[in-house]
């Protein structure tokens, strides 16, 4: 939907709601539209007076807990991630928790829930790319090539090709056919992100290989 028809739900929703405040799939839905329009103050404010209504439900938990993360909150949104992996919520607990440890700069930590997300959801895209990111912000180039690899086999994206051609490099093996279809797949990728390529180059030339590898 458009942000014109986002916005016509949103009110429908509004109106069903302030006649029957008990309607679980719609208060989820709506707190879902808020977001997607950028209203993180009504996302958060609708949550929490429903959470009285539905107090065990752990979809209302998962969704605020989504809100303060969007919202930069994230001493919040680690505490709420967590009482969801307490209650056995589900992979996407582990990979919300990995994502907002690694914006609170704990990347160790963030690597240790990630790699539980994957293995509870080993064709998980996103799992599989967060662990690959997480990784190659580390510096474990093998590590992280193996799950970009993973991810691009469930899906091929430029990025993975132009991140594992990153790895490559730091490892000393062939690169270049990696960029080539970084290149093929995602031009404008390839050209956004040439600058990143071109400061590593830069860096292996400097530490004396004029052969273009590390």
């Amino acid at each position: 939907m458009d942000k014109e028809q986002v916005k016509k739900e949103i009110k429908k929703l509004v109106d069903d709601l302030n006649t029957n405040s008990r309607q679980l799939g719609k208060i989820l839905k709506l707190s879902a539209y808020l977001v997607e329009v950028g209203d993180l103050e009504q996302a958060e404010e609708l949550l929490i007076r429903s959470m009285p209504l539905f107090p065990e439900d752990k979809d209302l938990l998962y969704n605020l807990g989504n809100v303060y993360y969007l919202a930069g909150k994230y001493d919040k949104s680690n505490d709420i991630f967590q009482k969801l992996i307490n209650a056995n919520y589900g992979f996407v607990a582990y990979f919300m928790m990995a994502k907002t440890l690694d914006e609170q700069g704990k990347r160790q930590m963030a690597i240790v829930y990630a790699l539980t997300a994957v293995e509870k959801n080993k064709q998980d895209l996103a799992a599989n790319e967060l662990m690959a990111d997480l990784l190659l912000a580390n510096g474990n180039f093998s590590e992280s090539m193996s799950y970009y690899q993973k991810a691009n086999k469930i899906k091929p994206q430029s990025k993975f090709y132009f991140n594992m051609a990153l790895c490559a490099m730091n490892l000393k093996e062939d690169y270049q056919a990696y960029l080539n279809k970084s290149k093929e797949l995602d031009a404008k990728y390839y050209l956004k992100n040439e600058k990143k390529l071109a400061n590593l180059q830069k860096f292996i030339k400097e530490t004396g290989d004029s052969n273009g590898r590390k």
